[in-house]
């Protein structure tokens, strides 16, 4: 369990926190580069518990700056984004994206009151179809961005999987991501003959950890045995600040994203690769849920419509806590473990039950906790480092470091998995260790992403 003060420095982010602090020397992805348009609406985004406007230029290049006018303090929501600048509807008054004002239209023509005015802006990005924010103080000397495998890859190799708002604290999203245990539980289809359209099976649902430091964060490895003896071996990556990479499967890679919004909601996004070629099905998240009843879909099924007046306004889920996150009593009954339409949201229904910051003094972890654990405690000292020392946090000065990879196969239990694996970890090759579709088992477990 962690002490109420430990989870508050763990779970805080406002700029005035150490976790805020760390978190802004990091770049942060905010949505998808083909989302913000040339001379398009502003839209609405909060990030770290800053409310912001995103727009893009005349030019191309991505702008976010602070939602209200010096003026007279009106949202530049309802401003026009032309003309290489964002114009305040209410004077006009016009700013760049580097925050210039550039014009004054209502001010004397001799005037130069318009050098003296700017407003703040954060230097955005674009890198694998995804666009970045740096909110770090110094805006002059930026690091690079995390250099992942699937941001330098064709975009055919490429499927950005989801995007959702979720309405509660980031922390406990993450962790649920670098829980290996649960997978065969929450996930779980209820019969082991059924197919996995259904769900996930495996006879071993308990795990022997082995977690290994590394540079941007760690790497941890679950060890399972199979019916015939083998070694089953699901690898983790946990990277700095709010990454985490499940299991690789079959070739392709996943990665989760879990931006703070603020202290009480997280934007998460999901994307899968395939580095030997090009991924099957679409490319943007689908809004689809399957037909059969108890099988689950990729993604996290279909929006609500646009949430006016809101941050991220486009990405709130019909599946949420106002609709039970869309529980079959029927499929939980004969299918699945939790009747929940797909693998997203049934992770997203029990984050949600913890309320927006679950209470941490209260909980009794195991042995296989000890991912989370571990990451609790680095992101801790990290941000407690970076207040105290000006000690930059993990990964922020080394984005080649991001350049790694996941894994889900089959070992001879005689191998150790790290040596086994290195090469696929480390994107030196792109020949997967094993694929568990050729390995004897007697069950499946492959969902992919928008198949």
């Amino acid at each position: 369990m962690l002490s109420s003060e430990d989870t508050d420095l763990l779970c805080r982010v406002d700029a005035d926190t150490p976790m805020g602090k760390m978190m802004r020397q990091y770049w942060l992805p905010f949505g998808y580069s083909w989302e913000y348009e040339k001379d398009d609406q502003p839209q609405r985004i909060r990030l770290l518990g800053e409310d912001l406007i995103v727009w893009r230029s005349s030019e191309g290049e991505l702008a976010v700056t602070q939602p209200n006018c010096p003026h007279r303090g009106v949202n530049f929501f309802y401003g026009r984004n032309e003309e290489s600048g964002i114009r305040c509807a209410y004077h006009g008054w016009k700013f760049d994206v580097t925050g210039q004002c550039v014009e004054m239209p209502n001010e004397p023509a001799e005037s130069n009151f318009k050098y003296k005015v700017k407003i703040k802006s954060y230097r955005c990005a674009d890198f694998g179809g995804v666009a970045w924010v740096y909110m770090g103080a110094d805006q002059l000397n930026l690091p690079q961005i995390p250099q992942f495998e699937w941001g330098l890859l064709p975009e055919e190799n490429v499927n950005h999987a989801q995007k959702i708002v979720y309405e509660c604290n980031w922390m406990q999203a993450l962790e649920g991501e670098l829980d290996s245990t649960h997978v065969y539980f929450l996930h779980r289809r209820l019969d082991p003959s059924d197919s996995p359209r259904f769900g996930l099976y495996h006879n071993d649902m308990r795990a022997k950890f082995h977690i290994v430091d590394k540079e941007y964060g760690f790497t941890y490895g679950a060890e399972r045995t199979e019916l015939d003896g083998n070694t089953y071996w699901r690898t983790t990556q946990f990277l700095f600040p709010f990454y985490g990479m499940f299991p690789a499967q079959d070739g392709v890679v996943p990665l989760s994203i879990y931006v703070p919004i603020d202290d009480y909601h997280t934007l998460h996004m999901g994307i899968w690769w395939k580095p030997s070629g090009p991924m099957e099905g679409t490319r943007r998240p689908s809004a689809l849920l399957a037909d059969e009843l108890g099988a689950l879909a990729p993604g996290v099924g279909p929006m609500k419509d646009e949430q006016h007046g809101k941050f991220f306004s486009h990405w709130w889920p019909k599946a949420a806590p106002d609709s039970d996150f869309l529980v079959n009593a029927l499929a939980k009954k004969t299918k699945n473990m939790t009747g929940i339409p797909t693998v997203r949201l049934q992770d997203s229904a029990v984050i949600h039950s913890m309320g927006p910051i679950m209470d941490r003094t209260k909980e009794h972890l195991g042995t296989t906790d000890a991912s989370i654990i571990r990451a609790r405690r680095s992101l801790i000292r990290a941000a407690v480092a970076f207040d105290k020392e000006g000690k930059m946090p993990p990964g922020s000065e080394n984005p080649q470091k991001y350049f790694v990879r996941s894994c889900a196969t089959i070992l001879e239990p005689n191998l150790k998995w790290e040596d086994a694996l290195e090469d696929w970890h480390n994107c030196k090759t792109n020949e997967f260790p094993r694929l568990l579709s050729e390995s004897n088992r007697p069950f499946q477990e492959r969902i992919l992403p928008n198949q």
